[in-house]
């Protein structure tokens, strides 16, 4: 291998054995508490320009993030909080029993341990989860929903990604999961700018911050990584996997640039959004 080639494999390995060194380096003042009503601050206030009339949404949920309810899990735990967001908000609109508890991250691996092609090792571990493990994960709950990836070096696919989400926050309006196999992401609307170019409302779970987040602290822009962002600036040129949740698989015919998912995340159709060059 040439000195300027790069190694994806190699750099994603590395990133996990960093990540699994934080320990218990960054540990808050007080127990951290998830955040409500930031999808309607966003939606209402927050608007930064963009053009209000097409802005569409998620319906109401709690914002979780890194180190929340005293589990500590700076550099591990991205997939874990965006899943805790997700089950907020099916819990809010019905789709789960309002009388269950938000899952710990140990109950999510609890729950997965039980599944095929899971073990005990899981539970208590901080291994990285994907949407496909999400996917099963909330399919124990009843909620269907189908994971996909999307190669945006294809500008097809990228404009597919942009229309996909708007279709889905126009109708279903749950949280989407979306992770570049490093970090992930929930994202909770669309919109344009009143240039036309498309923005996204990102839910950032990789907060660092040792006191409970407020809404004056979004007010004030205290905390930079969630918000509206340009798609291009969110999303560049990436591969990303993205679950969409309540969503029912599309048809081959509906589906496009999709790749279509089983519930164990198992592409079963080839096509150029689920190609990895």
């Amino acid at each position: 291998m040439n000195n300027g080639d790069y190694d994806e494999e190699a750099a994603l390995k590395a990133a996990i054995e960093a990540s699994l060194k934080t320990e218990d380096q960054f540990k808050p003042k007080e127990t951290l508490k998830p955040l409500g009503g930031m999808v309607e601050l966003y939606e209402k206030k927050l608007t930064n320009g963009l053009d209000t009339a097409s802005i569409v949404v998620a319906t109401d949920t709690d914002f979780w993030y890194y180190n929340c309810n005293d589990e500590i899990d700076r550099g591990w735990g991205c997939t874990y909080r965006v899943i805790q967001t997700i089950f907020s908000n099916l819990q809010k609109r019905g789709s789960i029993d309002k009388s269950e508890n938000v899952p710990t991250l140990r109950n999510i691996q609890e729950c997965l341990s039980e599944l095929p092609g899971y073990d005990r090792s899981i539970v208590g571990s901080k291994k990285w989860l994907e949407p496909p493990d999400s996917n099963r994960f909330f399919r124990t709950y009843g909620v269907i929903g189908y994971d996909t990836k999307y190669n945006l070096g294809n500008k097809l696919v990228k404009q597919k990604l942009a229309t996909d989400l708007r279709n889905h926050f126009s109708t279903v309006r749950t949280p989407v999961m979306v992770d570049d196999k490093y970090k992930t992401f929930g994202v909770l609307g669309v919109a344009e700018g009143k240039s036309g170019e498309n923005y996204v409302l990102i839910f950032d779970p990789h907060v660092h911050v040792t006191e409970s987040l407020t809404l004056a602290d979004i007010r004030a822009n205290k905390i930079d990584m969630v918000g509206w962002k340009t798609f291009e600036e969110h999303f560049k040129s990436k591969t990303w996997m993205v679950l969409f949740p309540l969503r029912v698989p599309p048809s081959v015919d509906e589906s496009g640039a999709n790749g279509i998912r089983d519930s164990g995340g198992i592409c079963t159709k080839g096509c150029i959004s689920c190609a990895i060059s």
